[in-house]
C-alpha cells in the first residue's frame, strides 16, 4: 500500500512548482514552453486527485480528460474546452516531430490565466 498523504504531497508541490515555471516562461514571451507547463501544473494537481481519489498511484499518462475521470472530477463544458486546448501543447515538450503554432500574446496569456484559475479550483478539491 501506497503513504496516499506523501503522494499527494508530492505532485501537489510538483504542480505548484510547475505553475510558477508557466509564469516565469510567459513573462519571457516563451509561449510554447510556458503552455507546456500549464498542462503538466495541471497534469500533476490532478494526478494527487487521483491518488486520493483510488488511494494508489495514478496511471502513466499526460490525458488530462483521462485523470479527470480517474479522480472523479467533473468539468463543465468550458472547462472541458480549455482541458482539450492546453492538451495540445503536452506534446510540445516531449516530441521533437510536432511543433504546434505559437500562440500569439494574447492567447498564451489567456490560457495561462485559465490554467491558474483551474489549478486553484482543483486544488480546493484536494
Amino acid at each position: 500500500m501506497i503513504n496516499v498523504k506523501k503522494q499527494i504531497t508530492y505532485w501537489e508541490a510538483g504542480s505548484d512548482e510547475d505553475v510558477l515555471n508557466a509564469k516565469i516562461m510567459i513573462e519571457n514571451r516563451r509561449f510554447l514552453a510556458s503552455l507546456f507547463f500549464c498542462h503538466l501544473c495541471l497534469e500533476k494537481i490532478l494526478k494527487a486527485l487521483v491518488v486520493k481519489a483510488i488511494e494508489d498511484h495514478p496511471p502513466r499518462t499526460h490525458i488530462l480528460s483521462l485523470l479527470a475521470d480517474k479522480a472523479l472530477i467533473n468539468f463543465d463544458d468550458d472547462q472541458d474546452e480549455f482541458i482539450s486546448e492546453i492538451q495540445t501543447y503536452q506534446l510540445e515538450g516531449r516530441y521533437p516531430e510536432h511543433f504546434p503554432i505559437v500562440p500569439d500574446t494574447t492567447i498564451a496569456q489567456n490560457l495561462f490565466e485559465q490554467t491558474v484559475i483551474l489549478h486553484k479550483w482543483l486544488k480546493a478539491k484536494l
